[in-house]
């Protein structure tokens, strides 16, 4: 039998860096054809094991093989990797901002006319990479103005413009909906059939099982185990992946009927993005807000924080109607806010731990009317740094230092730290581990114990169902249904999102 000779292997792939060991000793095989998932917590290695594999990091020891032939890593970088049919795209968005999206697509790849850049064939192509792609984003325009989910999708028709041999998809599918992950997994089975080998980096386990033909687990930069996905079930991989057993993913649900504390009357946006909402939040109440991209969740939840303009409708907060202009105003009524992009609008990357969890209450470590108080707001931000068991150097550590879940711990800690009795959670997992979303769960569960009310939005609809009494349903910017008790199930609430009756 002939021997398949793998796209991609690593032979005791070893990077260091000062002080830090990111992966030590380990092995990973690709297979033509092969969907191969590459899992484990932030911080595991599995970037920094991408990054070995595209030549942006030059392995301290260890070997590299593509297609067979072993790589000298004094040459290899970049580019060399993309000539070798390597193509990545990143969590983070690799993309120029002022650029537009057939710009972006062919960049460093324009084709010419004579001197002049022919524009012509590149529209051409680029509707080609579309109609593959199944999308109809408008590409002549700066790609800061398209929404999260289209500029991953211009991401990846970058990566599959050219003949890849290697596909390796960095958490593709942390700011898409169910309807264009659906997508991506078909586009996924085309290039499998085509011999192209993806490596599928995800903290989402369900689409590892619904996508993947094989998996290893990376935990603190070793190889923990590698086989094939039929052959393994969910709780063992979860248990690889956080080294324990995982006894109970999402918190026991109250069914109490509390005091009223937020109450939404007919809202509607300046831009018709959401029309007559009405809506209701009680104390100790965890409510979940489902619905496709486009259908108004994201704008409900700023419109409420003040951040979003409205035309008409109502905000009553236990009992009392109230204005909300601006995100002060909401805070002053205790609302938080976390929002879906946690590093450009949940913190402020540029400062450090405490400066980031002590910016929304400032006004309470004001001494003498005008000095701020560090001392206090450093006992404050170790305090809750504490509570929350974030991971971290010092209350002097840059937020961009932190892993994922960490930064999201800091997100919800400042909200707490300035007695919010209100969060608005916009996807708060997006793009973190397993054992880091079991961490923002109990965290949930521990606000509504306070007496706290919660709304989240998420795109997991097991996350949704196991965290919330009750699920609205948005269509098309509007509440098609309310979902509670044993009509919560994922069925229910996908046919209200397509707008089925």
């Amino acid at each position: 039998m002939t021997e398949i000779i793998p796209l991609v292997e690593t032979k005791n792939c070893t990077m260091e860096f000062p002080g830090v060991r990111a992966l030590d000793n380990v092995n990973f095989k690709l297979l033509p054809g092969e969907c191969h998932a590459l899992v484990g917590e932030n911080g595991a290695g599995k970037s920094t094991l991408a990054k070995c594999i595209i030549g942006e990091y030059r392995m301290t020891s260890g070997d590299l093989y593509i297609c067979g032939e072993r790589i000298n890593p004094v040459s290899y970088n970049v580019r060399v990797s993309q000539n070798k049919g390597i193509a990545v795209v990143h969590q983070e968005f690799q993309l120029m901002s002022d650029m537009t999206g057939i710009e972006n697509i062919f960049i460093g790849h324009y084709s010419t006319k004579g001197p002049l850049i022919d524009w012509k064939k590149l529209r051409n192509r680029a509707e080609d990479l579309m109609s593959f792609l199944q999308s109809n984003i408008n590409l002549n325009i700066p790609v800061k103005y398209l929404r999260t989910a289209e500029k991953q999708i211009i991401q990846l028709a970058r990566a599959i413009m050219f003949e890849s041999k290697v596909v390796i998809l960095d958490e593709l599918t942390a700011v898409l909906q169910e309807k264009e992950i659906k997508n991506i997994f078909r586009i996924i089975k085309i290039l499998k059939e085509k011999g192209i080998g993806i490596i599928y980096i995800s903290h989402r386990l369900n689409e590892v099982f619904e996508i993947c033909d094989s998996y290893t687990v990376l935990c603190d930069g070793r190889h923990i185990s590698s086989g094939n996905v039929k052959d393994v079930d969910k709780n063992k991989l979860i248990s690889m992946i956080i080294g324990r057993e995982l006894t109970q993913v999402y918190p026991h649900i109250e069914n109490t009927q509390s005091e009223l504390l937020l109450e939404v009357k007919g809202l509607t946006s300046h831009n018709n993005t959401f029309k007559n909402i009405n809506l209701e939040l009680h104390k100790g109440e965890v409510v979940g807000i489902a619905g496709l991209v486009g259908a108004g969740k994201t704008e409900l939840l700023n419109a409420i924080f003040g951040n979003h303009k409205i035309k008409s409708g109502e905000i009553w907060i236990k009992g009392k109607k109230v204005n909300i202009r601006c995100p002060q105003d909401a805070i002053k009524y205790k609302i938080a806010l976390v929002p879906d992009e946690r590093k450009q609008l949940g913190l402020n990357m540029i400062y450090n731990i405490k400066e980031n969890m002590v910016l929304p209450s400032l006004n309470r470590f004001i001494r003498l009317g005008v000095f701020s108080d560090h001392k206090k707001e450093m006992l404050a931000a170790y305090e809750f740094c504490e509570k929350l068991k974030v991971a971290y150097a010092s209350l002097w550590q840059g937020v961009s230092k932190l892993s994922g879940g960490n930064q999201q711990k800091i997100v919800i800690a400042k909200w707490m730290l300035a007695d919010s009795e209100i969060f608005l959670l916009d996807e708060p997992t997006r793009g973190i581990d397993i054992g880091a979303k079991v961490e923002i769960y109990k965290l949930i569960d521990e606000l509504t114990k306070q007496g706290k009310g919660v709304i989240i939005v998420s795109p997991e609809l097991e996350e949704i169902i196991g965290l919330s009494n009750k699920v609205y349903i948005m269509f098309e910017g509007e509440i098609k249904d309310v979902i509670y008790g044993e009509n919560k199930t994922q069925s229910a609430i996908i046919n209200s999102m397509l707008g089925v009756d």
